[in-house]
């Protein structure tokens, strides 16, 4: 294949300064243009094919040779994008647009790392402009939908994951985002089917069962939100999505647990002032131990509605139901670090219990 030679001509005036080194970006006059030209040599010569930079006057120029082994400059923009190289990725890619302003995949991913860059409104002015030419670019659809998400602008984000479910429905991506926004949005029941939808297509997603979990929790679904935070900290176990999913369950366990026993529950005031009394006399150091050994047994989910007797521990002997082991662990923190926020709120039944156990 014949080598191609491309030039492109670029404004000196419009050079982004914030590309130079901090002590580079105040030069004025030929100290300004070598800088300008030691750093485009420094992005573009680097034997992916390009052949010189010059600046004369006002005036950049960059040529450069697509060869058989550079590739075009839009596949070397791409690759930098993959290798986390945002800078000059972005860079290469908008020496791409100016080569040719129609090409399809520098518009597009280079909408992508805008986006990303939280350069929105530029973003979807480059992607309005490659579905003016490509209507039928589904995976366009799904970015201007979250570049307008990413403006707060939920409407035309909805409207443009429509576009992209209508044109592939097997795409979960797309679902993803338009259940998690329509939920968002107030229409609930339409968004659950989409991320319904969405965690058959992508079942080892945790984000997607994530969304899943929120859209049914605020819908009070409950139970079925448990299920979904359970398959998170099954994908996740260690991770931040993760961590979201065990306070969700968290907050499902209260939400359920004070639906059903009114202001103050009676059971949990048991179990406090045994804890409170379990405690008395006990060395700060051995409340830790029996506070940690729950709080690390609870990231695996206490079920704090089932009174059955089903857990133990290694640090004390006999069995405990969830709630009551709870209740070990919101005393044990009161006494060794009242600071620690467990996520369920026993404050109620503690208070009760220090008055009949007469602490203070």
């Amino acid at each position: 294949m014949a080598d191609h030679l491309h030039e492109v001509h670029l404004s000196l005036a419009e050079f982004d300064r914030s590309q130079l080194p901090e002590s580079q970006r105040d030069l004025r006059g030929d100290e300004f243009r070598r800088a300008v030209q030691d750093h485009l040599i420094a992005e573009f010569i680097d034997g992916a094919g390009a052949a010189e930079v010059v600046i004369t006057g006002d005036r950049i120029i960059i040529r450069w040779v697509d060869t058989a082994e550079a590739g075009p400059m839009t596949g070397r923009g791409i690759e930098f994008l993959k290798a986390g190289d945002y800078k000059k990725g972005i860079t290469t890619l908008r020496m791409a647009l100016k080569r040719d302003p129609a090409d399809a995949d520098a518009l597009f991913n280079l909408a992508m790392a805008l986006s990303d860059q939280r350069e929105v409104d530029e973003s979807v002015e480059l992607l309005r402009k490659l579905l003016a030419d490509h209507p039928r670019h589904e995976q366009a659809w799904v970015a201007l939908g979250v570049a307008h998400a990413r403006q707060n602008n939920d409407a035309d984000a909805i409207e443009a994951l429509r576009m992209a479910v209508a044109l592939n429905p097997n795409d979960g991506y797309s679902h993803k985002n338009l259940g998690a926004i329509l939920s968002r949005s107030g229409a609930r029941a339409e968004g659950i089917e989409h991320l319904r939808r969405a965690t058959v297509l992508l079942p080892s997603d945790p984000a997607t069962w994530l969304n899943f979990g929120l859209a049914l929790e605020d819908d009070d679904e409950l139970a079925e939100a448990d299920e979904a935070y359970l398959k998170v900290i099954a994908l996740d176990p260690t991770g931040q999505i993760g961590q979201r999913a065990e306070r969700g369950r968290s907050q499902i366990a209260e939400k359920t647990f004070r639906g059903r026993g009114g202001d103050l529950r009676a059971d949990a005031f048991s179990y406090c002032l045994g804890a409170l009394e379990r405690f008395e006399g006990m060395p700060k150091s051995e409340i830790q131990k029996i506070t940690f050994e729950i709080a690390m047994l609870g990231r695996r989910g206490l079920d704090v509605n089932d009174p059955a007797q089903k857990y133990s521990l290694t640090s004390v002997s006999g069995t405990f139901s969830g709630l009551q082991l709870l209740c070990i662990e919101y005393v044990g923190f009161q006494l060794v670090d009242p600071s620690v926020d467990i996520g369920f709120d026993l404050s109620a039944e503690y208070a009760e219990a220090r008055k009949a156990h007469g602490t203070r």
